[in-house]
């Protein structure tokens, strides 16, 4: 459920897809600051557009410094982690594991070893962050239970991951209506891509996907979303919409520039890649 949200790089201004980059890497830098170096791994574009969402929404201004990258061996200019990111790099480790959890569930036998190598990882983050940890507990765990059940109802199913970000962020800041309003929807927004994605896969080896239970089994990807274009539309876009229209009543004053590209640009971009039956896009790389 990783790699949805992100910029659309190509129009992005320079200046904005090197803060987006600072972040990421500072995010990489906060995951070896408080576990083993696996744990770099559960680095990814969605906690660091997240981590990016809180320091605006706490309008707490993050401080940038060149440092060593390990991957390239290069200096790069790296968004030093503060208490804020550490808990970022917490929250990404626990959501990289209860993911390979469910993962593991629906019978994704290939997520045991990242279930397992994250394990100690994860009870260290769940000391720090435990009313966190409870939350992706029970939201997971209520997943499961619908999967269980095969729940049909879109609406039912994607409110356990919608419902999970807006109550982490009420936890990690102050937040208001409007606020909880645009991370609702935009966690919805990543569990109905994720399943859109997922159709091909998810029928061919008969795995729970509310998208199928509601529109029959997929046997081309870009066939199945042709016949069901106009209901996937309707569903996504206004999902999309009301993400928007949550953000546009937000005061965004810190790295605006990230936050509006990803919103208006790079999330559409998803969105309308994935109802054509095309892969993620891969164009942000850092």
């Amino acid at each position: 459920m990783f790699g949805y949200v992100i910029p659309d790089k190509n129009n992005m201004f320079i200046k904005d897809f090197n803060v987006f980059q600072a972040f990421y890497c500072g995010l990489c830098k906060a995951l070896s600051k408080t576990g083993a170096q696996i744990t770099r791994l559960c680095t990814n574009y969605d906690i660091t557009f997240y981590n990016v969402l809180l320091h605006c929404i706490t309008d707490c201004e993050i401080k940038f410094e060149r440092k060593l990258c390990v991957y390239n061996g290069r200096k790069k200019v790296i968004a030093v982690p503060d208490e804020l990111s550490l808990k970022m790099a917490d929250l990404a480790a626990m959501l990289v594991y209860y993911n390979a959890e469910d993962d593991v569930t629906d019978g994704k036998k290939s997520r045991i070893l990242i279930k397992w190598r994250l394990a100690l990882r994860k009870r260290a983050a769940a000391r720090r962050l435990p009313k966190i940890n409870a939350l992706m507990k029970e939201s997971f765990a209520r997943l499961n239970a619908l999967e269980k059940e095969r729940c049909d109802s879109i609406d039912k199913v994607a409110d356990c991951f919608a419902s999970l970000m807006r109550d982490i962020t009420r936890e990690l800041a102050d937040t208001d209506s409007v606020i909880d309003d645009f991370t609702y929807n935009l966690g919805r927004m990543v569990y109905l891509l994720d399943a859109v994605d997922d159709v091909e896969k998810d029928s061919r080896k008969n795995r729970y996907n509310p998208i199928l239970l509601n529109y029959g089994k997929c046997d081309k990807k870009a066939d199945y979303l042709a016949e069901n274009a106009d209901e996937l539309a309707f569903l996504l876009g206004s999902t999309y919409n009301k993400l928007v229209g949550s953000y546009n009543m937000m005061d965004v004053k810190l790295y605006e520039g990230v936050l509006s590209n990803t919103v208006y640009l790079g999330l559409k971009m998803q969105m309308e890649r994935l109802l054509k039956g095309e892969e993620k896009c891969q164009l942000t790389r850092l």
